[in-house]
């Protein structure tokens, strides 16, 4: 049976939510205990996060209604340590990201042409990335920001655009670290979507994103 456009975010968000879940309450069910002392931890981290924009709105895009699902595999490296802040270099892999849409239609050169419903597969990356982290303690504010691209089946967010288009973000949350150094995080992201004027037109997507992720730390052999 397929999966429609709108369930498919809730299932993957409420998995996510009891994997997270799960996580926790064997951190607080084990024994608390740092890292084994013949490994120590290294400055980078990987994770994976899942984010869901139910609605688009107008800032520098102009398409509505649209459903944006993104699956991130995530790399971070702590680049710099000063007091209460933390400095993260971040690269994401983008392996789905699916935009869901109604039906709209879009006048292109006196031609009027139909932007079918449905929900359109994509992949992509985002390669420039940087975090900011306030604080030491288990529960760490933070700002981010990261820029890349994603490639569609087809030409999103309308015919005559491209398949290929540019995105950015920028936004905050909280991240929640164990005794283990996992954390799990919980934040907000505006994210832009557009060609930067490479198709015959540039409607461009504008999306709030609520998502929430989970990253462990990367040891290695003390010496």
């Amino acid at each position: 049976m397929a999966v429609s456009g709108r369930v498919l975010p809730v299932v993957v968000l409420i998995s996510c939510c009891a994997f997270a879940r799960s996580q926790i309450a064997s951190e607080r069910s084990g024994i608390k205990s740092p890292a084994p002392t013949h490994v120590t931890s290294t400055p980078n981290e990987f994770g994976v996060w899942v984010g869901y924009s139910p609605h688009s709105f107008v800032l520098e895009g102009t398409s509505l209604h649209r459903h944006l699902l993104l699956l991130n595999l995530e790399y971070a490296r702590r680049l710099l340590v000063h007091r209460a802040l933390t400095l993260k270099y971040t690269a994401d892999l983008v392996p789905v990201a699916l935009e869901t849409q109604r039906t709209t239609f879009y006048t292109v050169h006196g031609k009027v042409l139909r932007n079918p419903p449905g929900t359109v597969f994509g992949a992509g990356a985002n390669p420039f990335g940087l975090q900011l982290n306030f604080g030491h303690k288990t529960l760490q504010p933070f700002v981010n920001s990261s820029a890349g691209f994603l490639y569609f089946t087809r030409q999103v967010p309308a015919p005559a655009s491209s398949q290929f288009n540019f995105t950015f973000n920028f936004g905050g949350g909280v991240q929640f670290f164990t005794a283990s150094r996992r954390s799990f995080t919980i934040g907000y992201k505006y994210h832009h979507l557009s060609n930067a004027e490479t198709g015959t037109i540039n409607p461009g997507i504008d999306s709030n994103i609520i998502y929430i992720g989970f990253s462990v730390p990367r040891f290695r052999k003390a010496h």
